[in-house]
């Protein structure tokens, strides 16, 4: 597992870096469905499988699962400001957005969305469509 998240987040560190954190938070985005899509099995082993019953004895994997749920919340503490008054709104957000991409990844991954009768555009859009839909969202709140 711990070795996945490393592999992950060097996935995601390595969508490059945008000046407009907007584009930044779509790009990792991308890279998060891409990684999803192209290491299945790695991503059921770190999403699906249960952790050791005593994880406190297994701190670099805690390290490495925090590591790569932060480099969501760098890109947000950019969107947002890095001010410690924005922390609960930054982990807010983080949990909103990785929720529907995981969400995406798990259906898109899953065994019935071809079940769906679902035109191949709707599933080319999709991923666009979501990143969209995620960026409205952010700025609503604001």
């Amino acid at each position: 597992m711990r070795r996945c998240f490393q592999k992950f987040a060097a996935h995601l560190d390595g969508r490059g870096q945008f000046d407009d954190p907007r584009e930044d938070l779509a790009a990792l985005g991308r890279q998060y469905l891409s990684y999803a899509r192209d290491h299945a099995l790695e991503y059921r082993l770190m999403f699906d499988t249960p952790w050791p019953a005593e994880s406190e004895e297994h701190p670099d994997l805690i390290r490495d699962a925090i590591h790569t749920y932060d480099i969501l919340r760098k890109v947000l503490r950019r969107l947002h400001g890095n001010s410690p008054a924005m922390d609960d709104r930054v982990d807010l957000d983080a949990l909103y957005i990785w929720s529907t991409v995981h969400g995406l990844a798990g259906v898109m991954n899953g065994n019935c969305i071809d079940k769906l009768n679902l035109k191949p555009t709707v599933l080319e859009q999709s991923i666009e469509h979501v990143i969209q839909m995620v960026e409205l969202g952010l700025m609503a709140k604001q």
